[in-house]
């Protein structure tokens, strides 16, 4: 396997990551705010939204292969290297994800179609760091 493709790979599987604690962040904030303090609840809450946040990084990853396959295609033939760039194209990927997700007009009006669009910039923005940092580890071996 290639250099470049193995630190497109982890790039992507680190963006995942970031993407899915987005989204599983927001899902805890809501179980704290609902707690009013009770200190079981939330520890219990905690536990149940583990499975839940498994799911939403294993689906980010089936939703968001194709798109970044072509992102990272993109940015290689052309030596595009901007973090600005990759944030744009994960909170792109982000929007395409839940309009894939949930095929309603109402998704646009809800508040929910901002939280995969910050998701999806994060995720990005965490794509580009980790290419940079790979990049910078096989330069200085």
């Amino acid at each position: 396997m290639c250099s470049t493709c193995s630190r497109a790979f982890g790039g992507w599987l680190a963006g995942c990551g970031a993407a899915t604690a987005v989204i599983s962040a927001v899902g805890q904030t809501i179980l704290m705010m609902t707690s009013h303090g009770d200190v079981a609840r939330l520890l219990y809450g905690i536990v149940v939204m583990l499975p839940p946040s498994a799911a939403v990084f294993i689906i980010t990853c089936l939703l968001t292969a194709i798109p970044t396959v072509i992102v990272v295609w993109f940015t290689e033939e052309f030596h595009i290297r901007a973090a600005g760039f990759f944030a744009c194209a994960g909170a792109a990927i982000g929007a395409l994800c839940i309009t894939v997700l949930l095929q309603s007009p109402a998704v646009w009006t809800s508040g929910l179609v901002c939280l995969f669009v910050v998701a999806g910039f994060v995720a990005g923005l965490t794509y580009w760091f980790v290419m940079c940092e790979l990049a910078a580890g096989e330069d200085s071996m």
